[in-house]
């Protein structure tokens, strides 16, 4: 499982402040939508236009320094330098993946008595 991380310093933020509630809220559900799809912080354009506004708040989170245009789409900035990239997660889940079938081989589940 992926995680989006969000600096405990936001809420303070002058750049967040500015931004307003309703485009921070877009920011951090569109930073999950990545996160969840691996997407590398490219939100696609259909999942801000299902957002009441979401054009418009796309725009102000550009505006304020948290998002960029990306063709039809937008892309979170410094992306990588704040979250897990793709390759990177996918490396994590086959590390897990590894170790979990190592422990798996070296403690095989107790047979209950009879």
């Amino acid at each position: 499982m992926a995680w989006f991380n969000a600096d405990d310093k936001m809420h303070s933020h002058p750049k967040c402040r500015r931004a307003g509630l309703e485009a921070m809220g877009l920011w951090v559900l569109a930073g999950t939508l990545c996160t969840d799809y691996l997407t590398d912080g490219l939100v696609p354009a259909w999942y801000v236009n299902s957002w009441p506004r979401g054009p418009e708040l796309a725009r102000e989170l550009v505006a304020c320094g948290f998002w960029a245009r990306a063709g039809e789409d937008w892309q979170f900035l410094s992306w990588a330098e704040y979250q897990r990239t793709k390759e990177k997660v996918l490396e994590d889940r086959e590390a897990a993946r590894i170790r979990m079938a190592e422990w798996r081989a070296n403690n095989p589940k107790k047979k209950p008595k009879a």
